[in-house]
């Protein structure tokens, strides 16, 4: 048969990821339900998930001047999901700021306001269960999820607005290990890929 000019099959076209994906929080699965979670809400300029590693080689006499099959360690390994947050809410806000909310005092503001600051201090109940950007595969009615546990917000908060458009938040979470992931050597993400049907 040889070598083909392209990589181009019958079957690529049913393996595109297709289209903005959606961010959902707090992802569960049962037989009985299937995927169950709760919208993270609108976003603008799409989803991006990056898992970064970062390799290093076990330096040895003798082996300094080429890489050796066998000799590499993961050094480190991270996984975020950044989501471009068009609709902004108080929890929203709360969230990007790692911040405390409360119902505004009579002295403070009007009836119906939130008051949002930023806390001091990291607290346990301060992470998401789960984060999860949710795709289409082209060739599948199943969805790609991508599913970060113990997700926190890093980045902060930067509002921008202007003249006939709208504010978009750039929020950032970051993957964190449960104690008994980290003694089970267990990457704090996953990703659910469909099998798409043989044609």
């Amino acid at each position: 048969m040889g070598l083909k000019k392209t990589g181009y099959t019958q079957k690529t076209s049913e393996s595109y990821i297709i289209d903005a994906a959606t961010v959902y929080t707090g992802v569960t699965f049962a037989a009985e339900t299937g995927f169950t979670g709760t919208l993270h809400g609108a976003t603008s300029g799409g989803v991006t998930l990056t898992i970064e590693q970062t390799y290093r080689d076990v330096e040895v006499d003798g082996t300094t001047h080429m890489k050796v099959k066998g000799n590499k360690v993961l050094a480190s390994a991270n996984a975020t999901v950044t989501a471009n947050m068009k609709e902004l809410t108080a929890e929203t806000i709360r969230q990007s700021l790692n911040g405390s909310m409360v119902d505004a005092a009579i002295e403070e503001a009007p009836s119906g306001y939130k008051v949002i600051r930023t806390k001091r201090f990291v607290e346990d109940t301060d992470y998401i269960d789960n984060i999860a950007v949710v795709g289409k595969l082209s060739g599948s009615n199943d969805p790609v999820i991508a599913i970060l546990d113990n997700a926190f917000c890093t980045n902060g908060l930067e509002l921008g607005t202007e003249d006939d458009g709208e504010a978009v938040v750039e929020q950032v979470y970051e993957a964190h290990a449960s104690q008994e992931q980290l003694e089970a050597d267990e990457y704090p993400w996953k990703i659910l890929y469909p099998t798409v049907a043989a044609s």
